[in-house]
């Protein structure tokens, strides 16, 4: 090495790779749209008909999940009430009684499991919220004005972590 030489050629290449990434990202932050909030944030474009234009309000919307859990309640009640009946007759083989109290225990484990997500979620800070365990998937029911990238990973986690569904089964739906 020489004396008196300050900076070498590698030295030079990286303060020149410095100042280009620097560059990049103040191109990037100045001709950015302002409205994309959130890098991959879905946009949901209207077809241009007025018609289906639906106005909601926060009290509609206390009124769907009110509405919806009740709903689901008295569906369950019935399928229940049905079983039970089915049980009580004379002419049900071994095998149908116990597929009969397997499809109880299965509605009781939904129950539990959409109670346990509903929960969670509200812990997170969705105040209204449903979920609704099908035999294909589950779709989650959230009051917001619009979901982050990070709200819609922590919906997510909470459904894996709560169910065996996996991610590709999961439909999160935002209502405001």
């Amino acid at each position: 090495m020489k004396k008196g030489k300050v900076f070498g050629k590698g030295q030079i290449a990286v303060a020149v790779m410095v100042l280009a990434l620097g560059a990049a990202v103040w191109l990037n932050a100045k001709y950015l749209p302002s409205e994309a909030k959130y890098l991959g944030e879905a946009s949901y474009v209207n077809n241009g008909s007025e018609e289906e234009a639906v106005e909601t309000s926060a009290k509609p919307q206390e009124d769907y999940f009110t509405k919806a859990k009740k709903e689901r309640e008295a569906a369950r009640k019935e399928a229940v009430e049905t079983i039970e009946e089915t049980l009580k007759s004379d002419k049900l083989s071994e095998e149908d009684k116990k597929s009969a109290l397997s499809k109880i225990e299965e509605i009781g484990d939904r129950i539990e499991k959409e109670s346990n997500i509903e929960s969670l979620l509200k812990a997170k800070g969705f105040e209204k919220s449903l979920a609704v365990i099908g035999d294909d998937g589950i779709n989650v029911v959230v009051g917001s004005e619009g979901l982050t990238s990070a709200q819609t990973l922590q919906i997510q986690d909470i459904v894996t972590e709560q169910t065996s569904i996996t991610l590709n089964k999961i439909k999160i739906i935002p209502i405001t």
